[in-house]
């Protein structure tokens, strides 16, 4: 008696890819982040237009608010000179390392005028250098007057001060409003020398550091 063989086949079905609704879930949720990240993306640029059009307008500004502070923080004094400042309510020349429109470390004349705005009753300051190029450097809506700070912390409508000798050069330079209220709106100050320094040396002994008889 031969056994029997009896064979029994298993079928399991395989699954493989996305059902349709599992590929719709997939779509709605992307479509939720693709949402959410576009209007994420939108805000941070329109963050970055207007930071670059602020420092766009800013950073002229910057410049020329700050072109006064460093022409007169540079002011130089030569020793060949028997007035090297001058100044009175409308603008002030001198000589100084630092023009606007120049390399810095270079001794230039220079001449600073308060003119009127182009628009509107306002002021604007102008600096001419030796070469003739002129640049305004600050603007205001109202009129404009200069002052000038002595070492005693007076303030004088001109340099040199009427009727007084002593320092060539003022500790600062003011900027006011022309009007009653006499706000300051800007000071540049000045350190350096007060009068040519005396020196007897020569070139020569004043590069060696030695006397020469």
């Amino acid at each position: 008696m031969q056994p029997i063989l009896s064979t029994r086949r298993t079928t399991h079905a395989l699954q493989s890819g996305l059902t349709l609704i599992e590929l719709l879930v997939s779509l709605v949720i992307l479509g939720f982040v693709v949402t959410i990240m576009s209007g994420a993306f939108f805000q941070v640029a329109q963050i970055v237009r207007v930071a670059e059009n602020a420092n766009s307008e800013f950073q002229p500004q910057w410049v020329r608010l700050h072109a006064l502070t460093e022409l007169v923080a540079n002011l130089a004094l030569p020793a060949d000179n028997q007035q090297p400042f001058a100044g009175n309510s409308s603008g002030f020349e001198g000589f100084s390392l630092s023009l606007p429109q120049g390399d810095w470390g270079v001794v230039q004349p220079f001449i600073v005028k308060l003119v009127p705005a182009e628009r509107g009753n306002g002021s604007e300051l102008a600096v001419t250098g030796g070469d003739g190029k002129r640049m305004v450097v600050a603007e205001w809506n109202s009129p404009m007057v200069l002052e000038y700070l002595a070492a005693d912390g007076s303030v004088q409508s001109s340099w040199p001060p009427f009727g007084k000798t002593g320092d060539l050069m003022p500790s600062g330079v003011l900027l006011r409003g022309a009007s009653g209220e006499h706000r300051v709106q800007l000071v540049a100050p000045y350190e350096g020398l007060r009068n040519p320094e005396v020196n007897p040396l020569s070139g020569i002994e004043k590069l060696f550091g030695v006397t020469v008889p």
